[in-house]
């Protein structure tokens, strides 16, 4: 279905809440330890999978990514992100085509504003993420920043993004030359249309009765 979308077909809508830290909860997996263990990682997000069946699963969130960090050659050799990339290889090859893969990047602001450095650098450190989970398998690259940073932009990483046969969208609206997802709150659960999103990072103790009655209010 990401493929589908990725050529330009229309018609589609796929329900990916972001729901990383709920998964844990499933697995019953301590809230850090399982962000630096791919196998407890992948583990909980098959569980999220069963549990909830959405169209796809975040294998990542920006806040993981940044923590600990204190630079970009931090953010890019850290623990978290080496996990995350084996979780999603591994998830590529139980699932296939059948789940989206989407992986929550913080944006240019968010890594300027976090590890310092000019836009252009940050925007380089956002395309240098995205580039490495695309060739792990994913689908869906989705860029969080609430402003655009000046100086910054990523149509390198949409170009890299339909090399792939995947997308590269922004969040919450449209930045840095990239569509933005569909946002649908949990709360107040409707149709989707394309890759479709809850509205913030959803907290570990979220229902699951509601998290799988908006998956199935965003499909319609």
């Amino acid at each position: 279905m990401v493929r589908a979308l990725a050529s330009g077909q229309r018609g589609y809508t796929l329900a990916v809440p972001l729901a990383l830290h709920v998964s844990a909860r499933i697995a019953e997996r301590d809230p850090e330890d399982f962000l630096r263990d791919p196998t407890q990682l992948a583990n909980a997000l098959r569980d999220l999978i069963e549990a909830v069946e959405p169209d796809g699963v975040p294998v990542t969130d920006a806040a993981v990514l940044l923590a600990g960090c204190t630079s970009t050659a931090q953010l890019t050799a850290s623990e978290q992100l080496t996990t995350a990339l084996e979780a999603t290889r591994r998830l590529r090859a139980s699932y296939g085509d059948r789940i989206a893969l989407l992986a929550a990047l913080p944006g240019p602001a968010a890594v300027a504003g976090d590890l310092g450095g000019p836009g252009s650098d940050a925007a380089k450190t956002v395309v240098s993420l995205g580039r490495e989970f695309l060739a792990a398998g994913a689908d869906v690259i989705l860029v969080g920043d609430e402003s655009e940073l000046p100086g910054a932009a990523l149509s390198t990483l949409a170009n890299i993004a339909r090399f792939h046969q995947a997308v590269a969208l922004s969040y919450p609206a449209d930045r840095y030359g990239l569509t933005a997802a569909t946002v649908v709150p949990l709360d107040a659960p409707s149709v989707g249309a394309g890759i479709t999103a809850t509205d913030e990072l959803l907290a570990r103790e979220t229902d699951l009765g509601v998290l799988r009655q908006w998956v199935s209010a965003v499909r319609g």
